[in-house]
């Protein structure tokens, strides 16, 4: 451009010549600023954190916009798989004895673990999960005849979904025994809708003489969810 008297110097700009603000994005033409031109210490120069809280943000690049986002921590594990909670587990702290050879709610009155707050551990025992989906539901059962030793003859587990048996065919773990204590594993997935749904737990005992219990030695009962079903 034109000037008076002699032609200045060319100095480079300084971080003090810039006021904050001062370029905007309307003023860098797009693809301007490339890799080259960004030093590795925006990233590598920063603390290095150990843990992320659930509100932190996590940088993505988004490939249908070109462009890049943030999305918290809590959004982006949901989003690339989860977590399998709901969960729990619980058991029988102390002997429960029954009524011979008939099913009966088990009262497992002692937890575990109970992420979501789930399981009803001192009135209803039943687990209400609050997040639909499948879970995978277990239970194991150890029976006796107390009282003298008495023969047990039979041993069976069953979940009632709702106040009712779910799937007739999955009391077929049930077995004839000869002696004085054994055990039943039962095991299935069930879908939630994560509201009103609930599921129990159930066993038969049948001694021949004795006393009809279950041991809290093994008897326990849990669920948890499960991720990408």
């Amino acid at each position: 451009m034109p000037f008076i008297g002699n032609k200045p110097s060319a100095v480079p700009l300084t971080s003090a010549d810039i006021a904050d603000g001062i370029i905007t994005s309307a003023k860098i033409t797009d693809a301007t600023i490339t890799n080259s031109d960004v030093a590795s210490s925006i990233i590598t120069g920063q603390t290095a954190e150990t843990s992320i809280a659930g509100g932190d943000s996590v940088l993505i690049y988004d490939d249908s916009a070109s462009a890049l986002r943030k999305m918290t921590r809590t959004n982006f594990v949901a989003g690339v798989g989860g977590t399998n909670t709901p969960a729990f587990e619980a058991y029988l702290s102390s002997t429960q004895t029954v009524t011979n050879d008939t099913d009966v709610k088990i009262q497992f009155n002692t937890e575990r673990f109970d992420t979501a707050s789930c399981y009803d551990n001192a009135t209803n025992y039943r687990f209400t999960p609050t997040t639909a989906g499948k879970y995978f539901c277990y239970t194991s059962l150890r029976g006796a005849a107390t009282s003298g030793l008495g023969l047990l003859e039979k041993l069976s587990a069953t979940f009632y979904l709702n106040g009712s048996v779910y799937g007739a065919d999955l009391k077929q773990d049930e077995r004839s025994v000869n002696g004085t204590l054994a055990s039943v594993t039962l095991t299935t997935v069930i879908d939630f809708n994560g509201t009103t749904d609930y599921l129990e737990v159930f066993g038969n005992v049948d001694v021949s003489s004795g006393t009809p219990a279950f041991y809290s030695v093994s008897t326990l009962f849990g669920a948890y969810k499960l991720i990408g079903v």
